[in-house]
């Protein structure tokens, strides 16, 4: 390390105080200092040349200077004269090259030795935040691992939730999965509805709360808000500051390609809102797609045998033990359903007809069965509360009218 001074009136004070103290001590005891063989103001030059670089040298020079000339006229010698003299000449000179030279090293001493600080300065801020950034990363390593610990979704916790959701029929997925949401999120208030082909209006599939915050239908725009979101990017969407009359959360389940239902939150814990547990959530959704996808298949191959041929309406025994499991639902999870027929006696229609014509108006969960003896077509609705059938009897009487039937 080599000294350094920054405030330049330090520097002049030093250099204008030392001459001063020179030409003092000359004159109290008439040293007489300018007539030495060696000039002892010749160290004078070097110590400031050397100290502050090429400033410390012209300064140094000057006062010099001026310290000769003075002295020289306080003798009463003539000043001009001294110009002509080589040998006060030769001094002069020398005190010019020793100031000049010492000045240069100095400055250039100096210019390195900034820019090696420099360097280690730098150096030493980037070891610092190398120091910051891997203490952030143990902190950041300690924080997982503690999470790993903690958190409820640990492997073998995944694990039992994929294999409760491993089902052979696609309603007991949907009740796993919305037991599961309740349990591992601390979600209330929480419904799964099917997605209509215009992706305009949600039918309810079952859910888990208030009918007033989960209604039976829910009509949305799915070109703008969290419905935008959800569609465009595949995934749970979650709803912003701004958006008012819409749930809280959103999460697509994925079959057959495309969005075919949607689990809507209206109420989670606020510490479960983060990346990681929605990335698990997300887990979980496309999971039980996949399961859906299988049950419905299992569903379908197991059931061929109790459908009548060509359609997808269910012969009245296998009809009834639908009926049945829709019961136990509602003893034991509190969905309701509804049963409504519709009488087809001089039908102008043959079944499959019929089937064609009345699926339109029907929710691809919605059963028909068709009982030989009465000639009624039964329609199962699940998650439908009875006052709400009505209007689907309603409906599907029209619509029936409507292509030539006619009601009993």
């Amino acid at each position: 390390m080599i000294y350094t001074q920054h405030r330049q009136g330090i520097k002049w004070i030093e250099m204008i105080v030392s001459i001063l103290i020179i030409g003092t001590l000359d004159y109290m005891f008439n040293l007489s200092i300018l007539k030495w063989t060696i000039d002892p103001l010749i160290f004078y030059i070097l110590l400031f040349s050397l100290r502050y670089g090429l400033l410390g040298a012209f300064a140094s020079f000057l006062f010099t200077m001026i310290y000769h000339l003075s002295s020289l006229a306080w003798a009463g010698e003539d000043v001009l004269l001294f110009v002509y003299d080589r040998g006060e000449l030769s001094w002069i000179i020398l005190h010019f090259l020793v100031a000049i030279s010492c000045g240069m090293f100095s400055t250039s001493f100096q210019e390195r030795y900034l820019s090696l600080r420099l360097r280690q300065e730098e150096v030493a801020e980037e070891n610092e935040r190398l120091r910051d950034t891997l203490e952030k990363l143990r902190v950041a390593q300690e924080a997982m691992r503690n999470k790993v610990l903690e958190s409820n979704h640990t492997l073998t916790n995944i694990y039992r939730i994929g294999t409760e959701l491993d089902q052979s029929v696609a309603d007991i997925v949907r009740d796993k999965l919305l037991q599961i949401l309740q349990d591992s999120f601390d979600a209330k208030e929480i419904a799964i509805y099917h997605v209509d082909a215009s992706r305009r209006t949600l039918r309810l599939h079952i859910r888990f709360g208030d009918k007033e915050l989960l209604p039976q239908t829910m009509f949305i725009d799915p070109e703008q808000g969290i419905y935008q979101r959800m569609f465009q990017k595949q995934a749970i969407a979650i709803r912003t500051i701004d958006e008012t009359d819409v749930p809280l959360l959103i999460a697509p389940i994925r079959y057959d390609g495309r969005i075919q239902e949607v689990v809507v939150i209206q109420s989670i814990a606020f510490e479960r809102l983060t990346n990681y547990e929605m990335h698990v959530m997300q887990l979980i959704v496309d999971w039980t797609g996949s399961r859906i996808e299988k049950a419905m298949l299992m569903e379908w191959i197991e059931t061929r045998h109790e459908l009548i041929e060509g359609t997808r309406i269910f012969k009245r025994e296998h009809f009834e033990e639908k009926v049945k499991y829709q019961e136990y639902r509602r003893e034991h999870y509190g969905q309701p359903y509804s049963l409504v027929q519709l009488d087809i006696r001089n039908t102008p229609f043959s079944l499959i007809e019929l089937e064609l014509i009345l699926r339109q108006s029907m929710r691809e969960i919605d059963l028909i069965g068709f009982d030989e003896n009465t000639e009624h077509l039964q329609f199962l609705l699940p998650g439908t509360p009875q006052e709400h059938a009505n209007r689907f009897l309603e409906r599907i009487k029209a619509v029936y009218v409507q292509k030539g039937g006619s009601v009993q």
